[in-house]
């Protein structure tokens, strides 16, 4: 995947993206890197972190671009997008 084509993602999702969840309701979250692997060999890919989750039931859902993985990062993450009263669902 290009680079062009992630920073279109990356913006399309910004626009597209949602608070979710709520009281009763269940969100499943997960994250993935965006890219390709470097020469077509191996398990590294070179790309962007993306952090995501969606509501089931509704599919309204949220993405965003990261720079680390880390705790810290992800549940400020999820403390400001998903709802308080939610159910999280991680792998």
């Amino acid at each position: 995947m290009s680079r062009n084509m992630i920073q279109v993602f990356i913006h399309w999702a910004a626009v597209n993206s949602e608070n979710i969840g709520g009281p009763n309701k269940i969100v499943e979250i997960d994250e993935a890197k965006i890219g390709k692997r470097k020469y077509n060999r191996g398990r590294y890919l070179e790309g962007q972190w993306v952090f995501g989750a969606i509501e089931r039931g509704t599919k309204r859902f949220f993405h965003e671009a990261i720079e680390q993985r880390n705790t810290e990062t992800l549940l400020g993450i999820i403390k400001q997008r998903i709802l308080s009263g939610t159910t999280v669902h991680s792998n």
